[in-house]
């Protein structure tokens, strides 16, 4: 028996999860960039915004423009994706010299290490898709088993970054504030069956 035919992402559907993703990845990247409560807007906040605008907004909305399917939306989804790894590297780099700044050390954490781990992650998987799966100039664009491989990481170290913020945030509100947890997890609830399976 074939496997089923895959159908394209729905316009409606695909705008709605685009702003979903969008809307969290401002808010939430904000208003994480802004915790402990009171702490207001520094340069350490710049970390938390810049990863939720690449990793759950940019990346989300690649994943999502992929789902598209056809020609535009594959090189759209490769260009949106490294944008957010841009995005995200920006984040990388503040929270590198904000602890350069402050004389902490680096990577002591398993937020740290999973961050770590999806940047490398994603820029081997963003290299290896523009290399061997590009619509015009891939060497191997046709072959099966790197598309789905492509596919299956890239789904994975999403899904790590998207847990990785939520981690982070518990960091800065501390273990006890479970609603405000649960709220920031919320909209990557919804949007993750569309954008990660």
């Amino acid at each position: 028996m074939a496997p089923p035919k895959m159908e394209p992402l729905p316009t409606g559907k695909y705008l709605v999860l685009l702003g979903v993703l969008a809307a969290h990845s401002v808010i939430g990247g904000y208003y994480a960039g802004t915790r402990p409560e009171g702490a207001g807007w520094r340069y350490f906040s710049w970390h938390p915004f810049l990863m939720m605008l690449g990793m759950v907004g940019m990346m989300g909305a690649a994943a999502l423009t992929k789902k598209r399917m056809g020609y535009t939306n594959t090189k759209l989804h490769g260009i949106i994706a490294w944008l957010g790894m841009f995005l995200s590297g920006g984040g990388f780099y503040v929270i590198y010299q904000n602890k350069e700044k402050m004389g902490k050390d680096h990577f002591t954490t398993l937020h740290s290490w999973a961050g770590l781990a999806v940047l490398v992650g994603c820029s081997m998987a963003g290299l290896a898709g523009g290399v061997f799966l590009h619509p015009d100039f891939g060497v191997d664009k046709q072959n099966g088993i790197i598309r789905k491989a492509h596919k299956l990481m890239s789904r994975g170290l999403l899904m790590v970054a998207w847990l990785a913020t939520l981690s982070g945030l518990q960091t800065l509100v501390g273990d006890d504030d479970v609603k405000t947890l649960v709220m920031f997890a919320a909209p990557m609830m919804a949007a993750a069956p569309f954008t990660l399976m």
